[in-house]
């Protein structure tokens, strides 16, 4: 009866050692993903920078404010209705495509990109907190 016990306990040991070890080579194979990042610097008096940002779908575009004053970011023709990950600063509107919210001095927002295309879009001074005075530069993000 004793031998019975052991054999089991001994079987149940093996089964949890080859358990952990097949999550262990799972948890590994996540290690080969390639995280895809690219940072837009934008300001009201330098612009955007780079205008155009040519990348591939999976790619997190991470916008900085280096403007004094809240800014931002809307797509012109092509928008922005399917996203990866957990889009900041960013929201579905209406009309089921993604918008900025107010990126702070200092802030940043990021969106995921999936969808191949050119998504051409301008960011201004967020006229709820200032008035609007003509400062708006275009740029591109070019998803191949």
């Amino acid at each position: 009866m004793k031998s019975k016990t052991y054999q089991r306990l001994t079987i149940l040991g093996i089964a949890s050692v080859l358990l952990a070890g097949f999550a262990f080579a799972a948890d590994n194979e996540t290690e080969d993903l390639k995280v895809n990042n690219a940072i837009v610097t934008v300001s009201t008096n330098q612009g955007i920078q780079p205008a155009t940002l040519e990348t591939s779908p999976g790619t997190t575009v991470i916008w900085v404010n280096h403007s004094r004053e809240p800014v931002e970011i809307l797509f012109l023709d092509k928008k922005v209705t399917v996203a990866c990950g957990s889009p900041v600063n960013f929201f579905v509107g209406k009309d089921g495509a993604y918008e900025s919210a107010k990126i702070p001095f200092g802030g940043t927002a990021s969106l995921c990109f999936t969808e191949r295309g050119k998504f051409d879009y301008v960011f201004k001074a967020s006229a709820t907190f200032y008035p609007l005075r003509g400062v708006e530069h275009k740029g591109i993000v070019w998803i191949k």
